[in-house]
């Protein structure tokens, strides 16, 4: 996540704790801060956390497997923080989904990356609006499946590598088959 709010979480459950929505986490791995946090500061990332929220001046007890940083209440700084987890997708659904959870009044980044390419497989930026707002995302589940690709840059760079082989070697001279019948004494 990358965020200037005071608070953000995404909860691969549903708001009722169960896991109908096609992803679940199997295993947290590492987690910690990237960058801009104080020593205050914290991340959870963990199975049936429990926290309290207020929404709409009412108090909210929910628990759920859950990805998420304090920073305490008008921290509005810029912060980076990642987790590692192992998630288990539902493949015959259409799509998945999670929740993603924020308050205050700033703008948080919510990535999930494939660790060994590096590469961003989903992403989404909300805005807080200073109230708690529980905002349900949806994607596809081949989205978390990496299929190898060839890439146009791939294969232009093949043809202009054997179009240079060919001219190259088109260009080196061959011995007439004068020479090669003197050379052999015929």
């Amino acid at each position: 996540m990358d965020s200037t709010a005071d608070w953000a979480r995404i909860m691969f459950n549903d708001l009722y704790g169960t896991y109908l929505n096609g992803v679940r986490v199997v295993g947290f791995e590492q987690h910690g801060w990237l960058s801009g946090n104080d020593s205050d500061d914290r991340v959870d990332a963990g199975f049936a956390l429990t926290f309290v929220d207020i929404i709409y001046n009412s108090t909210v007890v929910r628990t759920g497997d859950i990805i998420g940083f304090f920073k305490g209440n008008n921290d509005f700084r810029h912060t980076r923080m990642y987790a590692d987890v192992v998630l288990e997708v539902d493949t015959t659904m259409m799509s998945v989904s999670v929740y993603l959870m924020l308050a205050g009044a700033g703008t948080t980044t919510f990535e999930f990356i494939d660790k060994q390419s590096g590469t961003v497989i989903w992403q989404d930026t909300e805005t807080g609006n200073s109230f708690t707002q529980y905002v349900r995302r949806s994607i596809p589940p081949d989205a978390f499946f990496l299929k190898p690709q060839i890439r146009n840059l791939s294969v232009l760079l093949l043809v202009a590598f054997g179009v240079a082989v060919i001219v190259l070697l088109n260009g080196i001279p061959r011995p007439s088959k004068q020479i090669e019948e003197n050379a052999t004494g015929l």
